[in-house]
């Protein structure tokens, strides 16, 4: 259980690493999958800020505690945060808003399993500690 919790936290820290990347080089690049642009300097500035810079620092905690045993159930919690916080803001977006884009709905589902996998994990590793 330990070792696939490692994996998914690799997994996802090297996603959130590679959106990072793309955010901090051209904002545009991965808007343009869903048809938007930045389309002023301001929204360039906010989307490499939150998008770019937070998302390579949640990379590498996740990363860390993927290979970090002892920070491990941290790491798991702040993953089922973070993917349950971007579940909550689509959803909150499909409700006020109406539908998005097909495409939109592939990172929900995403963000819906990696928060209920890595809560799952989170609790079966903290039980298994209790038991030993």
């Amino acid at each position: 259980m330990t070792r696939f919790a490692s994996v998914v936290l690799i997994i996802n820290s090297v996603v959130m690493g590679l959106i990072g990347l793309a955010y901090l080089y051209d904002p545009d690049l991965l808007l343009g999958n869903y048809g938007l642009t930045a389309s002023d300097p301001s929204m360039d500035n906010m989307l490499r800020a939150s998008y770019g810079g937070v998302s390579l620092v949640l990379a590498a905690l996740w990363g860390w505690g993927g290979v970090k045993a002892h920070r491990r159930l941290d790491m798991l919690a702040l993953l089922s945060l973070v993917m349950g916080g971007f579940a909550l803001g689509r959803i909150a977006s499909l409700i006020q808003a109406g539908p998005p884009q097909e495409t939109i709905y592939s990172l929900l589902g995403y963000e819906i399993v990696v928060c209920i996998l890595s809560l799952f994990l989170l609790i079966k590793i903290r039980q298994k500690l209790e038991n030993t």
